[in-house]
């Protein structure tokens, strides 16, 4: 709830006592432009995000998440004990986290919108809505600025809600908030990665607007006008408007300043070059590309990537941070979404991530085929490794050759006992290929 509002709310309702949040917390835009910051720069989410790096790490996060296919499935075992899992297009919401979860906004909006807020503000929440059969209906969005988690006395979590953000306050029980946190430390309130970090960020605001300052109002050369004699006010003023509109201004820039009169020109201040300012550039992408845990390639830095570690890099990405924010949404979803029957049925939610882990085919598919040609995986495992349903008869294991089934040469499945069947067969195919060679010798002589 912002400021103005809060001063609002008082005055219409004086005997109204709650609890508002933190106003020193940078998520109340209109308290920070009034008073700003310790470092002189407001650093709030909206301000954060005119930072290029930041913007694209949460751009990145947030679009690569809603991208990926969200489907409700369900897992069953058949009686051989091999388990399967399909999806269920069928059931309620499946439709509303598949196609639409709440009227205008479609499932890559709303997920895309989610995750933002969690990126930027610490929290992401919305409005569980059953319908008549007490399924989920539809997952309206709270923005985070308006609702406050807190637990009661008995220590049970509940949210304050404000919804139009200065009314009356509601309180919300806990299984009817979908919320999706980015750090809990007491279990209650989450870190905001741009109020935690903000003097990082706040420096490539410092930066940014420096640079505009420097194209905008800088003249060039840098440094002092002086001259022996004593120039009246008019003389001060026409001198620095002359001096202004031939060399202030990017179009002016490093055009030759002629001196006469007496008059030198002293250097004064830093250059572009002596402040490091692209060095300074450089090192906050990376330093915010820490804070998402972002590799920094993936938001333009190249700096550390080469043509030999790229692809790695990316699969480290999807990993060491997609993974991550993947498996905080699905267990908040199947834990939130998905009623006690759901769950004991085997049916879960999940994204679809073959598309991302998938990483080097080439690599992928030699040690596949290395690993069954010794034997060493069956078919169906290695269709279960790249999230394929099994077959029937998939679970028999083969060896190089004739590419039979080891049973019937008389090996039976890994660890079995072996009657010495197949040491006889290497001996005799041993013994005919020593004896086709001698008679090719015999032959030749």
């Amino acid at each position: 709830m912002g400021f103005l509002s809060s001063l609002s709310s008082a005055a219409s309702a004086p005997d109204e006592v709650r609890e508002t949040v933190d106003p020193k917390h940078p998520r109340d835009p209109v308290l920070a432009q009034m008073f700003g910051d310790p470092d002189g720069v407001s650093v709030t989410p909206q301000s954060a995000m005119r930072v290029t790096a930041v913007y694209a790490c949460v751009s990145l996060i947030s679009e690569t998440i809603a991208a990926l296919p969200l489907h409700v499935y369900k897992r069953t075992v058949s009686d051989k004990g091999v388990t399967t899992q399909a999806k269920m297009t069928e059931h309620p919401l499946y439709s509303v986290l598949h196609d639409m979860p709440v009227a205008g906004m479609t499932s890559f909006e709303w997920r895309e919108m989610q995750i933002s807020h969690t990126a930027l503000r610490g929290d992401s929440y919305a409005r569980i809505i059953l319908g008549r059969d007490g399924r989920v209906r539809e997952l309206p969005p709270i923005l985070p600025d308006h609702i406050q988690p807190f637990r009661n006395a008995a220590g049970q979590l509940r949210y304050r809600w404000w919804p139009d953000g200065m009314g009356p306050v509601r309180i919300l029980f806990d299984d009817e908030v979908l919320r999706i946190p980015h750090k809990m430390l007491d279990g209650v309130n989450s870190l905001s990665p741009i109020a935690t970090h903000r003097q990082t960020i706040g420096t490539a605001l410092s930066a940014g607007r420096f640079l505009r300052s420097f194209y905008q109002n800088s003249a060039q050369p840098k440094g002092a006008l002086t001259t022996p004699e004593a120039l009246s006010p008019d003389a001060v003023t026409a001198l620095r408007e002359s001096w202004n509109k031939r060399h202030q201004g990017p179009d002016n820039a490093g055009k030759i300043a002629i001196f006469d009169g007496g008059m030198k020109w002293e250097q004064i201040g830093m250059s572009m070059d002596d402040a490091q300012y692209l060095e300074l550039q450089k090192f906050s992408v990376g330093d915010i590309a820490r804070i998402f845990l972002v590799p920094p390639h993936k938001v333009g830095e190249m700096g550390a990537a080469t043509f030999s570690n790229i692809e790695q890099q990316a699969i480290e990405f999807v990993v060491d941070t997609i993974l991550r924010w993947v498996r905080r949404i699905e267990m908040r979803m199947n834990s939130y979404l998905l009623s006690a029957a759901d769950r004991a049925a085997g049916v879960f939610i999940a994204l679809d991530m073959k598309g991302l882990l998938r990483g080097d085919a080439a690599a992928r598919s030699a040690f596949y085929r290395a690993m069954f040609y010794i034997g060493a995986m069956n078919p169906n495992e290695i269709r279960k490794a790249e999230d394929m349903n099994p077959y029937e008869g998939g679970e028999e294991f083969y060896v190089q050759g004739a590419t039979v089934p080891i049973d019937s040469l008389g090996m039976g499945a890994p660890g079995a006992g072996n009657d010495g069947s197949v040491e006889e067969m290497i001996a005799q195919a041993v013994q005919k290929a020593l004896e086709a060679e001698q008679t090719r010798k015999m032959r030749n002589e």
